[in-house]
């Protein structure tokens, strides 16, 4: 270990490094944010960041700067070397820095109020993708169409999971996140905001046939099953992206960003 640096038993690291568990995730309502790309993105959303573990050799490149960035924001800032970053990274090649943060998704009910005073507004709802690759696709689509907040429901994957926050691209920390505990609370909450759903299913409608009101939630299902738990009666339309007959069906992320891209476009979220 490098004079000056932290090593796998300083109490900062073991915390952060039990964060790799959901269950302490939720019991600390914090999760670890890697590398310098989503370190960055969480800077500029301003993010609440607990800790910063950085690599000390990396002092000419960004990563002290990020690092500097966030110890100016109240962030504790310790310095490890490289093989206490690898504990501490999920990846396979520690990219020199990695931070704690506090969770940042708002409950349901706060929709209402994301979506106020908003004539036109799109707004996504993950109800059970379970695949964090599809689903952190959807959150980047999302944010580059203009979505005013990405809702995930108990069954979808844990929105603070690590392929999640990297298949976001920092989209994640751009666009409001919201939880539901269950579907009846996210159909009351689209209700109150005067959001009609659309459901996106296989076979149904084609997205580009259907005339999108001004204000919209998209909601996509799991991968292989659907929208399993949403009734039926609560979709105001059912949308489908059309392909080839000879072509196997398309993931919930293709899928998903396609009908996000053609309800944008019609509902004028997605700027010039």
């Amino acid at each position: 270990m490098a004079s000056g640096t932290a090593g796998y038993h300083h109490p900062l690291v073991r915390a952060a490094k039990a964060l790799h568990h959901k269950k302490h995730r939720r019991d600390e309502r914090c999760f670890l944010v890697e590398g310098p790309n989503l370190v960055a993105a969480a800077l500029d959303a301003r993010a609440k960041l607990r800790t910063i573990f950085f690599n000390p050799r990396d002092a000419a490149s960004p990563i002290a700067e990020l690092a500097a960035r966030a110890k100016d924001v109240g962030a504790d800032e310790i310095a490890v070397d490289e093989r206490t970053l690898s504990v501490l990274s999920t990846t396979r090649s520690p990219q020199g820095i990695v931070a704690v943060a506090e969770f940042i998704d708002r409950p349901i009910d706060a929709l209402t109020a994301i979506v106020q005073g908003r004539t036109n507004a799109l707004a996504l709802v993950v109800h059970d993708v379970s695949d964090p690759g599809n689903a952190g696709t959807l959150v980047r689509s999302a944010d580059a169409f203009g979505a005013c907040a990405v809702c995930f429901g108990p069954d979808a994957v844990e929105p603070y999971n690590d392929k999640l926050l990297r298949a976001s691209a920092g989209a994640f920390f751009r666009v409001p996140i919201c939880t539901y505990g269950d579907w009846a609370q996210m159909a009351a909450a689209a209700h109150a905001a005067g959001l009609q759903l659309f459901g996106a299913e296989a076979g149904a409608a084609d997205v580009r046939s259907v005339t999108a009101p001004a204000r919209v939630a998209l909601v996509v299902g799991h991968e292989r099953h659907g929208l399993t738990g949403v009734s039926a009666e609560d979709l105001d339309v059912r949308i489908g992206i059309p392909q080839s007959p000879q072509s196997d069906s398309l993931n919930a992320g293709v899928a998903g960003s396609l009908a996000l891209y053609e309800l944008s476009r019609q509902i004028g979220t997605l700027k010039p």
